[in-house]
């Protein structure tokens, strides 16, 4: 029973700090405030850590039975929501860096 409401948890948390980061990241290349992006991308990083951590627990019953002492055999959010910080991260990595002026000589 633990282990399915850890993973509702952390399924929910994770999509919900997704989409904040998603529409966060829209509005400052919106007003092209580009380096703001950089912050998200690190704790975006992280969290991509934490869901691989996750998701190897909940790759193996086994592994579920001895961190929770229960089972969750479906486990597919993870998977995406794993896909979607992976790529929001290298996106929010790209666009995070910022044009120089030139300067006139």
């Amino acid at each position: 029973m633990f282990a399915t409401v850890f993973y509702w948890i952390v399924t929910v948390a994770a999509l919900l700090w997704g989409v904040w980061s998603l529409v966060w990241s829209i509005i400052y290349l919106a007003k092209k405030e580009n380096g703001n992006l950089w912050i998200f991308a690190i704790i975006n990083a992280l969290s991509s850590i934490a869901l691989a951590i996750i998701y190897w627990i909940y790759s193996s019953l086994d592994y579920q039975w001895f961190w929770f002492a229960s089972k969750q055999p479906n486990i597919g959010n993870i998977v995406y929501l794993l896909i979607f910080f992976i790529i929001l991260t290298v996106l929010q990595f790209i666009f995070g860096f910022t044009r120089k002026a030139k300067t006139a000589k």
